[in-house]
């Protein structure tokens, strides 16, 4: 053999170890089922979407004891940001119930608060809260919902006896406010205000007895010019301190044709 066929012999030796060299070598080095991840796995799954709540009761909590008056809030998404919150008894009859405007909705959630108030229990006792909106189709109640909690019997410093929430004052009448107070100089303030806040009627009225002591007080307020609609019915005293109100209690009634 010569030398240059000698030479080429080795080279095309060399060539041919070096392929299958190079061939085996991935093929022992890999891993079964260590392939490349197929690309519909490499992204993570996006979480499914959760709808929220049409409305949420957040305050109080559930089981909560509360004392007349309280406050309840929440947040909402209901139609034109109009819902109406409620608190039953454990008969179902409604103590109290207040249309309550939402900062914002159709659309755009938003948050919302009101206060109760009715003449306390003689014993603490269950209640139910409800807040709910009405159809624009129907007016029916929808997205409806409950929360319990224990009303004290402990009495505020002022109550509103009579008229009970939400009642109906004919319009013309004369309205005639009673109730309890235990304040300063046994003095309070009585005022009707309209849907705006604007003060219609007042008086000043004198208890039978002021504070440490509980008396009883009345007032009449003259509707004869008060148009029909909803207002607020509040008493109040006056802060011997600074000279804010306190000591509110305020109820929704309804001035009817």
């Amino acid at each position: 053999m010569s030398r240059h066929l000698h030479i080429l012999l080795l080279l095309v030796i060399g060539g041919a170890l070096s392929a299958c060299g190079s061939g085996g070598g991935a093929s022992a080095t890999s891993t079964p089922g260590s392939g490349p991840t197929p690309a519909s796995s490499s992204a993570a799954s996006p979480a499914p979407t959760v709808a929220s709540a049409a409305i949420s009761i957040n305050v109080p909590h559930a089981g909560a004891s509360v004392r007349v008056p309280f406050e309840i809030s929440g947040a909402a998404n209901v139609f034109e940001a109009v819902l109406f919150v409620q608190v039953t008894g454990a008969d179902g009859r409604a103590l109290c119930e207040r249309r309550v405007q939402a900062t914002s909705g159709t659309g755009t959630p938003g948050t919302w608060a009101s206060v109760m108030a009715f003449p306390p229990p003689a014993a603490a006792a269950p209640v139910t809260i409800r807040a709910f909106s009405r159809s624009p189709r129907d007016g029916s109640e929808e997205n409806a919902v409950t929360r319990s909690v224990q009303v004290s019997a402990e009495t505020p410093a002022i109550v509103i006896a009579e008229p009970r929430c939400n009642a109906d004052i004919a319009q013309g009448a004369a309205l005639a406010v009673n109730g309890t107070a235990r304040v300063f100089e046994a003095t309070l303030m009585v005022e009707l205000r309209d849907a705006t806040g604007t003060v219609v009627r007042t008086a000043l009225v004198t208890a039978d007895a002021g504070a440490p002591d509980r008396g009883r007080w009345n007032t009449t307020l003259d509707l004869a010019t008060v148009v029909a609609g909803a207002y607020d019915l509040v008493a109040y005293s006056i802060s011997a301190r600074d000279g804010t109100p306190e000591n509110i209690f305020a109820i929704p009634v309804r001035i009817t044709v």
